[in-house]
């Protein structure tokens, strides 16, 4: 009896030590998982970083692979059997790395002798006005943003094998305002992107005036971030540092750096307050053009587009 009972204590021992050895590696797993995942999204803040660094320099350039790969004269796979089995030449100078950047709007581009038109992509600005949506269909009762865009550009798009002209990120419905649109996706993604914190300013005008002791109150909780609360399908959230300006008792700037659904509405709601006027003044260092009407835009110079990202 004695040795079975210690058989038994041994195997009951022996049962512990493995359900701790499973604990342990379970636990070692999730720490290496949660490991790699943080490794790749630093690397992927360096690389996009390093994207926006190196496209703003003044003349927007684009890697050479990308530009094929967009037009048409290639594909993902092939694009490196391309540049080693033909004579691709930029501004008469071989090319064989898939990564090299050019500047569309100069340089000259050729394969095997025969130049390409590779038509640069648009940059547009435009002043939203109240009452149009950020969609491509028209929804019955209100005017889409892209009505207001001239036809000549989607021409342009549709000549050159060009990406669809879009939104860089939306505006509500009701708010007016700087408005972007261009066929370069990745510049849209990258200036859209959470990650790169980049600043969007907007003038606000409030339901309810705010006391002188109120105000420097909201100022220091935007300043610090708060919760905001659920709204439809929309989870709650901690908001971002905001730099709030006062205007008057009810009328303000605020600048933010995400963009969630509706957010300068909830942020001023989970404060006892309603948003009666909104529209976005600037995106980075760049401010709307006031000489623009609502719903006329014109083209982004390259210094524009570099200020976008300051």
């Amino acid at each position: 009896m004695q040795k079975f009972h210690g058989q038994k204590t041994r195997w009951a021992s022996n049962g512990i030590i493995s359900q701790h050895k499973n604990t342990f590696c379970h636990a070692t797993q999730k720490f290496h998982k949660r490991k790699i995942f943080f490794r790749k999204k630093a690397k992927l803040i360096f690389w996009k970083r390093a994207y926006i660094l190196s496209q703003m320099d003044g003349l927007f350039k684009e890697r050479l692979d990308t530009v094929f790969i967009r037009r048409g004269i290639s594909t993902h796979r092939r694009v490196r059997r391309l540049l080693q089995k033909h004579n691709v030449c930029i501004n008469g100078s071989r090319i064989l790395e898939s990564g090299f950047r050019l500047n569309l709007a100069s340089d000259e581009t050729s394969i095997d002798g025969i130049k390409k038109n590779l038509a640069p992509d648009i940059y547009l600005m435009m002043n939203k006005q109240a009452g149009a949506i950020c969609s491509t269909k028209d929804d019955g009762l209100y005017k889409t943003v892209y009505s207001f865009v001239p036809q000549k550009y989607f021409d342009y798009t549709k000549e050159n094998s060009l990406q669809k002209i879009h939104t860089v990120g939306r505006l509500d419905t009701d708010t007016e305002g700087l408005l972007i649109f261009t066929t370069n996706g990745d510049f849209s993604h990258s200036l859209a992107n959470p990650l790169f914190h980049v600043k969007k300013t907007y003038y606000v005008e409030l339901e309810k005036s705010e006391s002188e002791a109120q105000r420097k109150f909201l100022k220091e909780k935007f300043n610090e971030g708060f919760f905001i609360p659920p709204e439809k399908n929309e989870r709650e959230f901690i908001s971002r540092p905001a730099i709030l300006e006062w205007n008057s008792a009810n009328s303000c700037r605020l600048t933010i750096t995400e963009g969630k659904f509706h957010q300068v509405k909830r942020m001023f709601s989970a404060q006892g307050n309603k948003v009666v006027f909104l529209k976005r003044i600037s995106i980075g260092s760049l401010a709307l053009d006031e000489k623009l009407a609502p719903g006329n835009s014109r083209e982004l110079s390259n210094e524009e587009l570099s200020l976008l990202f300051k």
